[in-house]
This record gives C-alpha cells, sequence and structure tokens, in this order.
C-alpha cells in the first residue's frame, strides 16, 4: 500500500519522513523544482539565500527532533545562541530582551529586564506574560485589545509585543488573535533553553528538504518534482488516486494534502469546505556590503519603521544584511529598489558607518506567505483527517496551537501521518 502526498514543503516532508519511519512507501509530489515550498532556497548571483528569512527557536522540538531522526546534526546546522535581542526605535530607549545567566529560570529573565530596562517594563512584561499562562481560549479578541486590558504601555506596544506579533503571527495587532499570541508567548519561554536562537549556518533549503529528500528515497519512497496535481479523483466519498497534469493517473486509498490553504481549497473545493482565510505577505531584503561591515548582533528589532528585523548573515557571505518586513503594509506599495532604498537608508540611520547605498541588493516577495491568523482564526482551522474516507489535510494552516510557522508545519505533518498509521492498524 501507498500513500500519496501532495506538496513539498516542509508539513508534506515531515508527514513523509514519519511514514517512511515506519515502513510505510510514499511517493510524494511538487509543482515546483525544488522541495522547501515557502521556506526554500533560490540563487542570488551564485549564492544560495533562502526566500524568507525564517529564525528558529529552541522551542521547535518537533522541527529539531525530526531533523535529528533523518541525520542532520543540529549544532553543525544552526549557530545557538541564548536569547539576547535589542529592540531599536528612534523615539524611545533601546528595549533589551536577554534570557540571562547565573539564576534558575525564570529568574534569570525578570533579573535582566529589570536591569537592562526598567521597573516600569519589567513589570508590564511579567504582567503579560502570567496572563499569557492563564488565557482562555475560548474568549478570543485582538491582540491589541488584550494588550490595552493588560496595561501595557503605548511604548512597549510599539516596540516589544508588535514587532513580536508579527514576527510570530505575521498578522497586525489590530485583528491578531490573542488567543494564539498569548499560546505562543507561554511556549517560547517555557524553559530557558526554549528561547535560545537558532540561526541557520545554511541556507534552509539545505537542511529539512535536502536531508529529507534523502531520507525518504532511502528507505524506498518517491518523490516527483515537477509535478503538479490536477485532480484527486474521489468515487462515493472514498479517494482513489490522483491525476497530475502530464495525464498521469495515481491510485491509491491514502492521500495527504499537505499544500498552502489557497491551494488546497482550488484542489478540493468540489469535495470539502475549507475556510477562506485571507492571507499575508513577508518580505525579506538582502543587503551586500563590503566584508567588513557587520551588526552589533546577530539579531536586531527595529520598531517605528519600516525595517522590522535584521539578520547579520555573514556565515553566508561576510557584509551580508537581512530584513525581514512581515505582514501587509506600506512596503507592499514599493518597487524593489525602493524598498532596497528605504531599508539601507534605515540602517544607515541607525548606524552611520555603513555606507548609504550597499554593493548589491535583492529582494524577495512571499505574498501569501501565510494565512492570516486573526480573532477566532482556531475555530476555522480544519482537522487533519477529513469526512472523505483516505483523504488527509497536512499543511501550516490545519488545526494547532501555532500560527503558520516552520514548527506548526513540521507538526501537523507528523500528526497527519501519525493519525493516518492508526487508522490502518485499527482496520486490519
Amino acid at each position: 500500500m501507498i500513500t500519496l502526498i501532495i506538496g513539498g514543503g516542509w508539513s508534506g516532508l515531515a508527514a513523509a519522513v514519519r511514514l517512511s519511519q515506519r515502513g510505510h512507501k510514499v511517493h510524494l509530489f511538487e509543482s515546483a523544482s525544488q522541495l522547501g515550498g515557502r521556506a526554500r532556497s533560490v540563487d542570488w548571483h551564485g549564492l544560495e539565500v533562502d526566500n524568507g528569512q525564517h529564525l528558529m527557536i529552541g522551542a521547535y522540538r518537533h522541527t529539531l527532533s525530526m531533523l535529528e531522526d533523518i541525520g542532520a546534526d543540529n549544532k553543525a546546522l544552526f549557530h545557538r545562541l541564548p536569547l539576547d535581542i535589542q529592540i531599536l526605535d528612534r523615539d524611545y530607549p533601546s528595549l533589551r530582551i536577554a534570557a540571562g545567566r547565573g539564576l534558575p529560570w525564570p529568574l534569570s529573565l525578570a533579573w535582566r529586564l529589570w536591569r537592562d530596562n526598567d521597573a516600569a517594563c519589567f513589570r508590564q512584561i511579567s504582567r503579560l506574560n502570567l496572563k499569557a499562562r492563564q488565557f482562555k481560549p475560548a474568549q478570543d479578541i485582538s491582540v491589541r485589545d488584550w494588550l490595552n486590558q493588560s496595561g501595557q504601555s503605548q511604548r512597549l506596544i510599539r516596540q516589544l509585543w508588535e514587532p513580536l506579533c508579527l514576527a510570530t503571527l505575521n498578522t497586525p495587532i489590530n485583528t491578531a488573535s490573542a488567543a494564539v499570541f498569548a499560546r505562543v508567548l507561554s511556549t517560547t519561554f517555557r524553559t530557558r533553553s526554549d528561547t535560545d536562537l537558532l540561526i541557520p549556518r545554511l541556507p534552509l533549503g539545505k537542511t529539512l528538504p535536502t536531508l529529507a529528500e534523502r531520507y525518504i528515497v532511502k528507505q524506498g519512497g518517491q518523490i516527483s518534482l515537477q509535478s503538479r496535481v490536477e485532480k484527486i479523483n474521489i468515487t462515493q466519498g472514498r479517494v482513489q488516486g490522483l491525476v497530475t497534469q502530464y495525464g498521469q493517473r495515481f491510485n491509491a486509498d491514502q492521500i495527504i494534502v499537505a499544500t498552502p490553504l489557497t491551494t488546497a481549497r482550488t484542489m478540493l473545493n468540489e469535495h470539502l469546505s475549507l475556510p477562506d482565510c485571507a492571507t499575508f505577505p513577508i518580505a525579506t531584503a538582502y543587503l551586500q556590503y563590503p566584508a567588513s561591515f557587520r551588526l552589533p548582533a546577530p539579531v536586531i528589532g527595529m520598531s517605528g519603521s519600516l525595517t522590522q528585523w535584521l539578520f547579520d548573515r555573514r556565515e553566508l557571505r561576510p557584509g551580508l544584511i537581512s530584513a525581514v518586513i512581515s505582514g501587509p503594509g506600506e512596503h507592499e506599495a514599493l518597487d524593489k529598489k525602493s524598498l532596497l532604498d528605504r531599508v539601507a537608508s534605515e540602517i544607515h540611520q541607525q548606524w552611520p558607518s555603513f555606507p548609504l547605498i550597499p554593493d548589491q541588493g535583492f529582494v524577495i516577495r512571499e505574498k501569501r506567505a501565510t494565512f492570516a491568523c486573526n480573532v477566532d482564526i482556531q475555530r476555522q482551522r480544519p482537522n487533519n483527517r477529513t469526512e472523505i474516507t483516505g483523504l488527509w489535510l497536512a499543511g501550516d494552516f490545519v488545526a494547532n496551537p501555532y500560527p503558520a510557522t516552520l514548527e506548526g508545519a513540521v507538526l501537523n505533518g507528523e500528526q497527519t501521518a501519525i493519525q493516518l498509521m492508526e487508522q490502518l492498524d485499527a482496520s486490519r
């Protein structure tokens, strides 16, 4: 028996790996010429860069575990750093969030919040972290309303919570789900190691996509690239197989759809009612400066500016800086040159030693990077198992406690594979 998987992003790959581990044969179909989905690598003048700058953290336990299972050395893949991030703003003093050492967790975090900022910041951040652990998901409101109800100052809303909400939910705080944001906060700050920053030493395409492909094929699985699925054959509420754009037919009793939500809706609109969620973009600007230039830290936050997060990517090439702008906003109306000029200007304003014009620049826009993680989104997210026998859903939009992240994608891929195997075992 073979399971067909549609979509070679991180969720589809996770499902294929877990099925292969248990001896199930899989055949994965990917419409693009490479694996990785919305977390893949692209070529820029002979340098492989990510299609979007992703930051992993120690709390990504499912992702890290899967990488180890398929032969990865996570110490070689990621530069693991203790949490220590400054967020800069033109109107406020810099804000520093650091894990701290020398005291038990979370006292070390509390001590550093007090020492590095001020008493008001310490009290407000501590209060919100406590409220995050107590949040009742059934009573969802917007992140902004939650922050206002929790007594957060306008400074912290602008300088900390808004950038963090955009970075994790890719959704503006006026409409973002407080239930999901609270879960992200409570999970991220669960232990000291969960807050660690994992800076990829390699392009993301060289991590899970490459290693998973090798593992799946070694276990006897098959991967078809540039193979778009045109139709899923369903008869009397039961999966029969699929048809590719080349007219090839593949029969199967089990199919996992692990595509973005918009693609899944188009493919299944005759058979399933999937939510019609809005999507939001992410823009990543790569700026190449002379090799001697580097940021003061590997990751720096910025608020009150177009640029939201800066990453020093000298492990890929000395002098390379990536800037991330998440969610909707004025950046969408800027052409690529104007966007690069704006980001470079903001870097120069913050650090005048940086040239006003970088040597080279490159912009990648993912127009549908994530689903909009709005209030009550958790009521709309579908389950892994559908009412059609043999049809399963994966992908980051499928129900789980988290927003559209790599960890959520891997988690859903794993859970789909586990539920599918449990059903097959029960039917024998």
